[in-house]
């Protein structure tokens, strides 16, 4: 399993990276989007699939996919409203369907099932992205 995270300072990217991260490492780095410094977590593993969760602040997006596909499936919200909000995605500010932003503990379950076994958690909603 490898973590690769985003660090912005003075609008310039960094990148972090932790080649063999535990969980508590994991949930850290999607603790600490904040959609400002740090705006994208990547997990990769799993046999070349990988888990993205960007923005941060209490408001998530959650991709799930693999290197050898070019599509993904995004955690929906059951209950969002229609329309778009901002949310910061790897350094700048995007447009997203409401429905695709979902909460910090539904991010946290989305990754705790991708770092047991690399599949979706399937108790949460999941649709093609």
């Amino acid at each position: 399993m490898r973590l690769e995270r985003d660090s912005w300072e003075d609008g310039r990217a960094g990148h972090l990276a932790d080649a063999a991260p535990t969980v508590a490492d994991l949930e850290a780095a999607v603790r600490a989007l904040d959609q400002r410094r740090h705006t994208e977590v990547v997990v990769t593993g799993h046999d070349g699939q990988w888990l993205a969760i960007a923005g941060g602040a209490g408001s998530y997006t959650v991709h799930l996919g693999a290197d050898e596909h070019d599509d993904a499936i995004v955690v929906r919200a059951a209950d969002a409203l229609p329309g778009e909000v901002p949310l910061v995605v790897a350094g700048r500010v995007r447009r997203v369907p409401r429905r695709e932003v979902v909460d910090l503990d539904t991010a946290l379950r989305a990754l705790r099932a991708f770092a047991a076994d690399g599949h979706p958690d399937a108790g949460l909603h999941w649709e093609s992205g």
